[in-house]
C-alpha cells in the first residue's frame, strides 16, 4: 500500500537538526523526550517519566542529560545575588519638646536621667537626655538595662550618653535586652576578666593585654572545652617555651579531639605512650649541676 501526505494531520512542531541526526542511534526514549520537551516546554523529569510512561525519573534525566550534552538545553542560569538583609530603621530621637511630655507622664524617665547623672558622676546635657530616653521610648529598652549599660561604659573609662547608646545598641543585636540578661552578661565579662588574667600569670605575661582574638579563644577553652587552669598549666609542661595563646590552643584542640577533658586524662595517655613530662626544677644555686631534663611533647596540631 502506498502513502501520502494528508493535507491536515494537526498542528506541526519545528524539529532541530539535531534531533533528526541522532534518529540513527535507535534510542527510542531519547527521541521520545525530544519530542516531548519540544512540544511541552516542561523539562521536570518526573513530569517527563509520568507522561512517556519510563520505567524510572533516572531515566528522564539521562535523557535530558544526553540532550545537553548535543546542544539542545543549555543550564539554565541560577541567580548567585544574595538579598541583602532586612535593617529595622530605627525612629529619629525625641526633641527636648517630646522628652518633656513624656516625662511628665512616665516617672521611669526621671529616674532614668538621675540615676545616669550619678553613675557618669556629673550633671547630663540636654542632648545626652534625649539619647538616653530615646533608647527608653523609641528603642523600647528596660532603665536598668540601660543603667547596666552606662556602669558599664564608665568602667571603660567612657561617660557619654553616645557611648551608652553603642553598647545598648550591641547588647540589643547579641539578643539582650532585659535587666535580668545585662546582668547576667556582666556577670559573665567579669568572670572572662578574672580567668584572663590567671591565664596572664601562668603563662608570665601579666604585662600583657590580650588581643580580642586571644580572649575569645580563651574564653572558649573554659566555655566551651569546659577546661580549667590546671589544664593550662598542664598545656604549659608541652608548649617548650611557646607558651602563646594560639600555641597552647592548638594543643588544648588536639586534646579535645582525642577526648582529654581533665589533667588526669592527659597523664593516663601520657602514660600509655610513654610519654614522661616533668615540670622545670627550681634554679639550683651556682656551683651546683644537675641533669638537664628534656620534655618530649606529644603530637598536636597547631593553628598558624
Amino acid at each position: 500500500m502506498l502513502y501520502q501526505f494528508a493535507k491536515w494531520s494537526g498542528e506541526s512542531l519545528a524539529v532541530p537538526q539535531l534531533v533528526l541526526n541522532q534518529l540513527e542511534r535507535g534510542e527510542e526514549n531519547l527521541t521520545r523526550v525530544a519530542l516531548y520537551i519540544l512540544s511541552t516546554g516542561n523539562l521536570d523529569p518526573t513530569d517527563i517519566a509520568r507522561a512517556l510512561r519510563l520505567r524510572t525519573v533516572s531515566s528522564a534525566q539521562r535523557a535530558l542529560d544526553f540532550w545537553y550534552g548535543a546542544g539542545l538545553l543549555e543550564r539554565a542560569e541560577q541567580s548567585t545575588a544574595v538579598p541583602e538583609p532586612e535593617t529595622a530603621v530605627r525612629p529619629p530621637r525625641l526633641t527636648s519638646a517630646e522628652v518633656a511630655a513624656v516625662s511628665c507622664n512616665d516617672p521611669q524617665v526621671s529616674v532614668l536621667v538621675q540615676e545616669c547623672q550619678k553613675l557618669l558622676g556629673c550633671m547630663i546635657n540636654q542632648n545626652d537626655t534625649n539619647i538616653l530616653v530615646s533608647l527608653y521610648c523609641n528603642d523600647k529598652i528596660p532603665v536598668d538595662t540601660i543603667l547596666y549599660a552606662a556602669a558599664y561604659s564608665v568602667g571603660e573609662g567612657h561617660r557619654s550618653a553616645r557611648y551608652i547608646e553603642r553598647v545598648v545598641l550591641r547588647w540589643k543585636e547579641s539578643g539582650i535586652v532585659t535587666g535580668e540578661e545585662a546582668e547576667r552578661y556582666l556577670h559573665l565579662l567579669e568572670k572572662r576578666r578574672k580567668i584572663e588574667t590567671e591565664v596572664a600569670h601562668v603563662l608570665g605575661c601579666e604585662d600583657r593585654h590580650f588581643t580580642t582574638a586571644e580572649r575569645k579563644l580563651i574564653a572558649s577553652w573554659f566555655e566551651e572545652m569546659k577546661y580549667d587552669l590546671a589544664m593550662v598549666q598542664e598545656a604549659c609542661l608541652y608548649a617548650e617555651g611557646k607558651k602563646n595563646i594560639r600555641y597552647i590552643n592548638g594543643i588544648f584542640k588536639s586534646w579535645f579531639s582525642k577526648g582529654w577533658r581533665s589533667v588526669k586524662d592527659v597523664q593516663a595517655a601520657q602514660a600509655l605512650e610513654g610519654v614522661n613530662i616533668q615540670p622545670a626544677a627550681p634554679a639550683l644555686p651556682a656551683g651546683q649541676d644537675r641533669m638537664a631534663r628534656r620534655k618530649k611533647p606529644l603530637e598536636f596540631l597547631v593553628e598558624e
